[in-house]
């Protein structure tokens, strides 16, 4: 084959014209049967052609085909309605789930009236289309042993109760470090951090004496949720002295990092707290000025993806779309854009695993509405009813915010990343893109 695969799957329905391949990213891909197409085999697909997979197993997905039927093995769960929310659980009842046929029909009642909610249990579907997706239960098998099954166990209805209860989770802790900056440190905790910017202004140098050896005019800064901004000074650093006819120099070739390999890594390290503050507790300083990273290394699996553009960390982030986040329900009913904008809450974010409080400022908070609100207008009324209560992700491009430093003094009130740009916009079910 001379292009690039796209996507593979197994075809699941074949005519003399056509040919229906199931493929995971895509569902159901429709292409012109080509002459020698079998049912219940795997292929690979490449723009318009397919290719067979030679001797290809798959033992989460054991398909094969039968007087001309289309079987397949796999493992599958249902929902366990006492950890959900009401409205969830609601919603996803009597549901019956596999990670790669997704949705499957329990039309005959096989899986609901035996089987407990969250037990994995190994069944057989044949491939047969209804409202919610391809395929259908037609014998229940065993329940599958623990082991080798847990990747069932990530469900829709277990990343929308994830999802809904995100923000509570991420909030910082009050005696969080980043919200009370006085608490004392344990010196021994290893904290996994963000270079945010690699060389800015040293908040903690005095403004009235001369660079000295230990005290920097610049520093570079990392960030965590749980600690929020940490000053790290690198000892090695040597700056020019300050004249009354030339500003101090600050060597960056002389770092442990050139600026712009360390700007945008993932660094594990302790923090170190300054020698007069250990000595003496009396001496009243906030955790950011008194404190700096020591035993600084490079992490080598990253938390999360980053690039550097223009000199600017960039980083993706998520979130589960809740109109009430961005302006009132009497605000969504003017239609005239330009006095809507108006009424834009200011102060709409979301919270982050890894960048914590993120700012979504009225601009993109209206990229966002405008493209939801288009995409549904555009569906029929009955696509429109069903995806009406489907979860929305939001996922942006988020930078540091021009103001860290000042926004970092009011944290958790204000954000350290503000959201730049918008990049999709999709369902958390199945991912259908609505904008991109």
């Amino acid at each position: 084959m001379t292009t690039e695969i796209i996507s593979f799957g197994f075809s699941c329905e074949l005519n003399d014209e056509t040919v229906k391949i199931y493929t995971i990213e895509h569902g159901i891909v429709e292409l012109k049967n080509t002459g020698d197409l079998e049912l219940g085999v795997w292929y690979d697909l490449s723009e318009k052609s397919l290719e067979q997979r030679n001797k290809y197993e798959n033992k989460q997905c054991d398909v094969w085909e039968e007087d001309g039927e289309v079987f397949a093995r796999v493992l599958a769960i249902g929902p366990n309605s006492f950890f959900l929310d009401k409205d969830i659980s609601q919603k996803y009842k009597y549901a019956v789930w596999n990670p790669f046929l997704k949705f499957l029909d329990d039309g005959d009642n096989l899986f609901k009236d035996k089987i407990r909610g969250d037990d994995v249990v190994e069944i057989v579907v044949t491939y047969a289309p209804w409202k919610n997706g391809n395929f259908k239960i037609v014998e229940l098998i065993e329940e599958a042993p623990f082991e080798g099954s847990s990747y069932c166990r990530l469900t829709p209805w277990t990343l929308e109760q994830m999802a809904r209860n995100m923000t509570e989770a991420l909030l910082p802790k009050p005696n969080s470090i980043c919200i009370d900056q006085f608490r004392r440190i344990q010196p021994m905790d290893v904290q996994v951090g963000v270079c945010i910017k690699a060389e800015a202004v040293n908040v903690a140098f005095p403004k009235t004496v001369k660079p000295a050896l230990g005290v920097k005019p610049m520093c570079s800064y990392l960030f965590t949720p749980t600690l929020g901004l940490v000053r790290w000074c690198i000892r090695e650093m040597k700056t020019t002295e300050l004249t009354s006819s030339k500003a101090a120099v600050y060597n960056v070739n002389s770092d442990m990092f050139e600026v712009g390999k360390r700007l945008g890594k993932w660094f594990s390290f302790k923090l170190v707290e300054a020698k007069k503050y250990r000595s003496d507790e009396s001496i009243r300083a906030r955790a950011l000025i008194r404190t700096t990273a020591g035993n600084v290394n490079e992490v080598q699996v990253v938390p999360k993806e980053t690039r550097v553009v223009n000199g600017e960390v960039e980083i993706e982030a998520s979130f589960l779309f809740d109109p009430k986040m961005f302006e009132s329900e009497e605000n969504s009913l003017i239609e005239d854009w330009n006095l809507r904008h108006q009424g834009l809450r200011t102060d709409t974010h979301f919270w982050d695993t890894n960048l914590g409080r993120v700012e979504v400022y009225p601009t993109e908070s209206e990229t966002i509405i405008r493209a939801i609100e288009s995409h549904r207008l555009s569906l029929g009324p009955r696509e429109a009813e069903k995806l009406e209560k489907e979860a929305i992700v939001v996922s942006v491009t988020s930078v540091v915010h021009v103001n860290f430093i000042r926004n970092f003094e009011k944290y958790p009130n204000h954000g350290i990343f503000v959201a730049r740009r918008v990049n999709t916009i999709c369902y958390l079910n199945g991912g259908n893109i609505i904008y991109q």
